[in-house]
């Protein structure tokens, strides 16, 4: 663990809640369909091709701020140990501004993809770990500068996370996602960009 970056302790410690939670209630299956919000924060691409040429004195931002919503179903055998899937869809935003007189700059990144996920747990809180492939795009401009057409990519997600139900209906949950975006093309006003991971933290309510 000590060799582990903060973001793989995290997820290793949110998937090992699993036997605590199990502990802790009184044997309910793990069942239904199960819809998530969460407020997210997360790192953003700011290498040459995933944002335009800025003028002298400019900051690219380098965290965003946005929601991530999404559904899942549980399927199959078992009762404390099961497969599922579902879809997740993020949208968040980072600005920064540098000396005057450079502009503000705004990067956009937005993504959506299915999963398929093991959990394991209890009906009234479990965890999960969940692998899945997308659609992802970054957009990063300022005001004066050139705009041009965004464009989706391949983005592979995978992470974990656990809910816990405060009541039938409700409960809290967390995620630490890694969104693997794949290289960018060159444009007519922008270099190629390179492939890239970015980490998404999200805490928010889980509903059934």
């Amino acid at each position: 663990m000590r060799h582990l970056s903060p973001a793989w302790r995290l997820l290793v410690g949110l998937a090992s809640l699993a036997p605590a939670v199990a502990g802790a209630q009184v044997g309910e299956p793990l069942r239904g369909v199960v819809g998530d919000v969460r407020l997210v924060s997360g790192t953003l691409p700011s290498g040459a091709g995933w944002t335009p040429p800025l003028p002298s004195g400019a900051v690219v931002p380098g965290r965003a701020f946005g929601v991530e919503g999404g559904a899942h179903i549980l399927v199959g055998p078992g009762q404390h140990r099961r497969l599922g899937v579902g879809v997740a869809v993020l949208a968040s935003r980072g600005r920064a501004t540098g000396l005057d007189p450079a502009p503000t700059v705004t990067t956009r990144f937005v993504a959506a993809a299915p999963h398929v996920s093991v959990n394991f747990g209890h009906g009234l809180g479990w965890s999960h770990l969940s692998f899945g492939a997308g659609l992802a795009k970054v957009t990063s401009d300022y005001a004066g500068g050139s705009a041009e057409p965004s464009e989706w990519g391949i983005a592979i997600h995978y992470g974990g996370g656990a809910r816990w139900f405060v009541s039938e209906h409700l409960a809290v949950s967390l995620d630490l996602r890694f969104w693997a975006l794949t290289p960018r093309p060159a444009s007519a006003t922008r270099p190629s960009a390179p492939a890239t991971t970015r980490v998404v933290l999200g805490a928010g309510v889980a509903f059934r």
